[in-house]
């Protein structure tokens, strides 16, 4: 009997800024688990201004790649309000991050305003920051932050997400790349 060749997964490594984000990122690597052969390596940067989120992602990469191996590509997921309080524009972010080759995937305008925009019929509603969370409860009662992969599964579907992804270029491209949307 010949010996199963088994298939590599293909790797992913996404630097996030927290504990929501990296359950979010889980939860993509369930849906991904029935339907892709992906590994989604998401490593939380616990916040900070762009320039610092960038600099840590660049920091892990490198170290994640020397025990683990190469990646077949590399994100930085950050949210849109952050430019506010911050060092960097979001532009700035972009062009300094792709140096190192990785993309950035922004939240408009934060991660609780994408979880609301995944609510039916609220794709094209981008909430202000300051109101996202409190909306997002009034249609998610139970929302606790951070939000577990396992909570995310049983609000959202595939296709709650793909809808978003319609919309958002920056979540679009995500799931593009990983493979959970039509190839780029």
């Amino acid at each position: 009997m010949p010996a199963q060749i088994i298939k590599a997964r293909a790797r992913y490594f996404v630097a996030v800024e927290g504990e929501s984000e990296q359950s979010f990122i889980k939860w993509l690597q369930d849906l991904s688990r029935k339907r892709l052969h992906v590994h989604l390596d998401s490593v939380p940067l616990g916040g900070g201004g762009f320039k610092s989120m960038l600099q840590k992602a660049v920091r892990l990469h490198e170290r994640h790649r020397r025990i683990a191996g190469p990646y077949q590509d590399r994100f930085l997921m950050v949210d849109r309000d952050r430019a506010e309080q911050g060092d960097w524009s979001i532009e700035k972010l972009r062009h300094e991050a792709a140096k190192y080759k990785i993309t950035v995937c922004v939240q408009s305008p934060n991660h609780e305003g994408l979880l609301l925009r995944m609510m039916g019929g609220m794709e094209h509603d981008i909430p202000d920051a300051a109101s996202a969370e409190k909306r997002l409860k009034s249609r998610w009662p139970n929302y606790q932050k951070p939000v577990n992969a396992h909570a995310l599964g049983r609000q959202f579907s595939l296709d709650d997400l793909l809808r978003v992804a319609s919309v958002d270029s920056d979540l679009e491209a995500l799931l593009k790349k990983i493979g959970l949307m039509g190839e780029l």
